[in-house]
């Protein structure tokens, strides 16, 4: 029997395996393993590993289809995934129903409520809270000139 070499359905292969904020993805783990960091300053290294092993980071809690609301669950497990290249299920309904262009009819056919008429004004309102901080923001040296214009057309907008 060979032995050694690439397994790929080896744990270590597997990329759904591996939990992006450390340890190794398993659902088991209590606590993320700490780690010595070489060419710290004469004793830092040291130091930040008891640091380490005196507060230990918690294991990422892993995903689990169990997790999510059960409706949610059920309906997505029960939907079928309809690629992009396939015929359209709707051939007699234009893309553009339920959005506010084109034929079809506009988002009010969707039943989900009328616009607040006040809308307008309460949003102008809390921009007015906020508007001495973002002013500060694109003021500074460092701002970039997406931020700049942002702030300056927020301020066109009052």
């Amino acid at each position: 029997m060979a032995r050694g070499g690439m397994r790929p359905t080896a744990p270590q292969n597997n990329p759904m395996n591996v939990n992006a904020r450390g340890g190794n993805g398993q659902s088991g783990d209590a606590t993320q393993a700490a780690k010595y960091v070489s060419g710290l300053p004469y004793g830092e290294g040291q130091a930040l590993m008891q640091t380490q092993q005196a507060a230990p980071l918690a294991a990422a809690p892993s995903i689990e289809q169990s997790s999510m609301p059960s409706g949610l669950a059920s309906a997505a497990a029960s939907q079928p995934v309809i690629p992009l290249s396939e015929r359209s299920l709707r051939p007699n309904e234009p893309v553009t129903a339920g959005a506010n262009a084109g034929p079809g009819p506009s988002m009010d056919a969707l039943g989900l409520g009328t616009a607040d008429a006040n809308a307008d004004m309460n949003f102008k309102a809390q921009l007015a809270e906020y508007m001495p901080a973002l002013v500060f923001m694109a003021s500074r040296p460092n701002a970039s000139p997406e931020t700049r214009a942002l702030v300056a057309r927020l301020r066109g907008m009052m």
